[in-house]
């Protein structure tokens, strides 16, 4: 596999997104999709979004060792701290399924883009993509497409010029994609009899407001025990001074309930 440096030059200079190949054994993977696909069946009220054959599923860091270590995999931050610096934070991580038989979303750019107007900036990368594979993404079950290059363009999708040059990226399970935020990409359709599975992080530099703010999501005992690279992404410096505010109003309150 090439050096850090040279993916991250892949990423922004070059065709947008690179593959790291089976970071994890298909046996932790094999066992992280079935929790995912049991947690989703049970729909769980406040994390699980359904649009017709696709879905989404949140708070998953606290679910399973194994995504905790997805998020800080060493080889994968090291490609997006070459791109976005070393106090990145992760504004979201979720599960993508596509039950068989789901269709293209739509080509689209990533957050924070997606909400501002185009012509996007070109300088600073505002967002790094992880895709991790919970199963070998095929032809058939729905792999992602990405056009190449287009991270250069700073435009919204044209439609027509994504469907003449993107091509599917596939891959064995326990790889991941990373690629640049401004990369035009979209799901293919799921042709397979089975669901396709995805786990997706969003990394951001540090000035950029959350997507999903993970941290908050999580309890402060959860915080306080993970590893110090995680709590960095999680922005940790910023949810404890809100836990110690919070004690602080309460111990007031409680004070001149006593009073």
């Amino acid at each position: 596999m090439q050096d850090a440096a040279s993916l991250a030059a892949e990423i922004v200079q070059g065709k947008g997104y690179v593959v790291l190949p089976e970071l994890f054994t298909g046996r932790e993977i094999s066992e992280a999709r079935s929790h995912l696909l049991k947690l989703a069946a049970d729909e769980p009220a406040g994390r699980f979004l359904k649009t017709g054959e696709r879905s989404r599923l949140y708070r998953l860091l606290s679910e399973a060792e194994i995504f905790a270590q997805m998020v800080q995999h060493p080889q994968a931050i090291e490609v997006v701290e070459a791109i976005l610096g070393s106090d990145m934070t992760l504004g979201g991580f979720s599960a993508h399924i596509l039950y068989p038989g789901a269709t293209n979303m739509g080509a689209h750019v990533d957050y924070p883009y997606f909400t501002m107007t185009p012509p996007y900036p070109a300088t600073p990368v505002l967002e790094v993509q992880a895709i991790w594979m919970m199963e070998d993404f095929t032809e058939i079950n729905g792999a992602p497409l990405f056009a190449a290059n287009t991270q250069k363009l700073c435009q919204f999708p044209d439609s027509n010029q994504f469907a003449q040059s993107a091509q599917k990226v596939t891959g064995k399970a326990g790889s991941v994609v990373l690629s640049h935020g401004l990369c035009w990409h979209d799901t293919s359709t799921n042709h397979s009899s089975e669901p396709r599975v995805s786990v997706l992080g969003n990394y951001n530099p540090k000035f950029i407001r959350p997507l999903e703010n993970p941290a908050q999501q999580l309890s402060p005992t959860f915080l306080e025990q993970v590893s110090p690279k995680l709590k960095q992404l999680l922005g940790y410096e910023f949810q404890s001074a809100i836990f110690k505010d919070v004690q602080r109003l309460q111990a007031t309150h409680q004070n001149k309930a006593n009073q």
